[in-house]
């Protein structure tokens, strides 16, 4: 199928080759005859970027959360996880990215090489809510954090997340949802690893 937009210039329209297919663009008809759209303009200005659910993967040789200085919940080698849930986010996002990091390979086989998953290893998960990760820090110096899922909304996810965690993995801890938390961990790498949806 043979693509083609039009360009308004003096009352007159030529057919042209597109731009680049932009999946959310829709080229309205000009306002006054002789004004010209620009479709990239558009392109930008009619993208919705959806706000993904993210867990930030740690590979830890050991890891633990306290809250009043009361160690709340501690694992040996494994997985510390940082977990962010948007405004728009599903158990769909949570399946996917649980799946996603229980299989990833990142601890080291006999031959030294990135070969081995939390369950080859017999690893650990420590889980930790961060609504944090949603900061925007592109207007002044204090972090907006409004992109982050509304409080119950996230409860109600980490809490599904800890349970789909628990039905495959041994020893999932976890920290307390909105509690003021320090967490200790020993980066083994160090190994860091963004997951989003």
């Amino acid at each position: 199928m043979e693509l083609f937009f039009r360009v308004w210039y003096h009352d007159v329209a030529v057919q042209a080759e597109p731009p680049p297919i932009c999946p959310t663009l829709s080229v309205p008809e000009p306002e006054a005859k002789g004004e010209v759209r620009d479709p990239d303009i558009l392109c930008l200005k009619n993208r919705k970027v959806k706000k993904s659910m993210k867990f930030v993967i740690q590979r830890v040789a050991d890891a633990s959360v306290e809250v009043e200085n009361a160690v709340v919940g501690s694992i040996g080698k494994g997985f510390m996880v940082l977990i962010g849930v948007g405004k728009e986010d599903t158990r769909a996002e949570a399946d996917k990215l649980v799946k996603k990091m229980l299989g990833l390979r990142i601890f080291a086989d006999p031959e030294g090489k990135t070969n081995l998953s939390l369950k080859d290893v017999k690893g650990e998960l420590l889980l930790i809510s961060q609504f944090t990760l949603y900061a925007n820090c592109t207007k002044g110096n204090r972090p907006s954090f409004t992109e982050a899922g509304d409080p119950e909304t996230a409860r109600k996810l980490y809490e599904y997340i800890i349970q789909r965690c628990r039905e495959q993995v041994p020893v999932v801890e976890t920290g307390i949802f909105g509690a003021e938390m320090k967490v200790c961990l020993c980066n083994d790498g160090p190994f860091t690893i963004l997951l989003e949806s």
